[in-house]
């Protein structure tokens, strides 16, 4: 009996961590390419209005361009599951990619012990 009760047990823990896979949004780097300008942002779950004009900008050969520290700068980005990792540049950076889709991209990070969370909009580019 103790045998079944621990097998029923490691079974449905199997299952259980096998369905959170399947929860797990996938991201395709393509989704991410192009330029994402802040809408809104926040500092420890408070509205910051310090953030406006910040953007994030994703080129195909891994480049990436941010103005995060204040003046553009260029760095690498990879991505890893839901974690956008920026190195090089002026500063090093993980990002937890919570939302994206078409038109909107949320990301989440810890920065100088402040947690932070960007709501970017995709610009249009008009040519």
């Amino acid at each position: 009996m103790k045998r079944l009760i621990t097998s029923t047990l490691l079974l449905s823990l199997v299952s259980f961590s096998i369905s959170s896979c399947k929860n797990e949004p996938k991201i395709d780097k393509d989704d991410l390419l192009g330029r994402w300008e802040i809408r809104e942002a926040y500092r420890n779950e408070k509205k910051s209005e310090d953030l406006m004009g910040l953007f994030f900008e994703f080129f195909g050969d891994g480049k990436m361009l941010t103005n995060m520290s204040g003046a553009t700068t260029e760095s690498q980005y990879e991505l890893k599951k839901q974690t956008l990792m920026q190195r090089g540049g002026d500063m090093d950076a993980d990002y937890e990619i919570t939302s994206l889709n078409d038109t909107n991209l949320v990301l989440v990070t810890t920065l100088r012990e402040y947690n932070f969370r960007f709501v970017l909009g995709k610009s249009i580019q008009i040519n």
